[in-house]
């Protein structure tokens, strides 16, 4: 997940928890209900912390969060998916392209047939007349 994303979704987990408790949240409040790790929690807090995106308060048995300057969230780099959608595309048009080369190849197939079905009975229809001619 780029810096951006999530920064976003911390700041979001801080507000629920907020709303819920009442009250500033504990790390571990937070890291609950996003579902990580208290360390991965603290890893995301003090890069957050070093933005002043997120506000901490430290005591002996927690640390409580709060949100800080929410808009610095916007000077976080973003991770741009255009190299994920142009690879895809490009898969799909090959993909596209190799289909419309097997229906091409599959017409031309059917139209050989056909050709030699006509020369088939073309040639009976010939022989039939000689035969006919000839009796």
């Amino acid at each position: 997940m780029d810096p951006y994303s999530e920064a976003h979704l911390f700041l979001g987990a801080i507000r629920v928890c907020h709303h819920k408790k009442g009250g500033s949240p504990t790390l571990d409040e937070v890291c609950e209900l996003l579902d990580f790790s208290i360390e991965a929690g603290l890893s995301i807090v003090r890069k957050l912390e070093k933005a002043a995106i997120v506000e901490t308060s430290e005591d002996p048995f927690s640390i409580k969060l709060s949100v800080g300057d929410h808009l610095a969230i916007e000077r976080l780099p973003r991770q741009e998916d255009k190299d994920g959608l142009a690879r895809e595309l490009e898969a799909f048009k090959a993909k596209k392209q190799n289909m419309d080369e097997k229906v091409a190849s599959i017409q031309q197939q059917v139209e050989k047939k056909k050709k030699d079905l006509f020369a088939d009975i073309e040639a009976k229809f010939k022989k039939e007349m000689d035969k006919n001619k000839g009796s």
